[in-house]
């Protein structure tokens, strides 16, 4: 177990950059253009990197796809989500930077073409577990049961 928190516990900015690095760029490519599809993030650069690390205790070095996506703090979680379960690496490197001061015009782009799909009609929300609601079904009021009643002669529940 790590000592280093998993969730951010300062993470204050309007905004976030996820980054990940593919093994090629036609499998980056394939995760930014689903990213982008689903409104996960708003934009996403891939850039060339050379690598070198430290798999199986040997030191390896690779050419890879450095992505970074750019998204608002209510999308992080299910951004990271989709990138585990698209990314073609048995360890994927995903990775959180909280961006505390964006500049104000950056940031109206931002929020406005994450929200076009809620406007626009294009895609229904997503509930918390990550499966879309079915027609007419009515949003989650409330967490708790309403409290039972029991009798008060017997102790059974009425």
């Amino acid at each position: 177990m790590t000592p280093l928190p998993v969730e951010p516990a300062d993470a204050t900015g309007p905004m976030r950059i996820v980054l990940s690095a593919l093994p090629d760029e036609r499998s980056a490519a394939r995760v930014v253009r689903s990213t982008l599809a689903h409104r996960l993030a708003a934009c996403a650069q891939r850039l060339p990197v050379r690598s070198e690390y430290w798999w199986n205790g040997r030191r390896e070095a690779a050419d890879e796809v450095l992505v970074l996506f750019k998204t608002d703090p209510k999308r992080v979680g299910a951004l990271i989500r989709w990138i585990e379960t698209h990314h073609p690496y048995e360890v994927p490197e995903i990775v959180e930077l909280d961006v505390p001061r964006v500049g104000a015009a950056y940031l109206a782009y931002l929020t406005s073409e994450l929200a076009t799909s809620k406007r626009r009609g294009r895609s229904r929300p997503i509930t918390r577990r990550g499966s879309r609601r079915g027609p007419g079904a009515r949003a989650p009021r409330g967490t708790r049961a309403r409290p039972r009643r029991r009798s008060r002669d017997t102790g059974t529940r009425l």
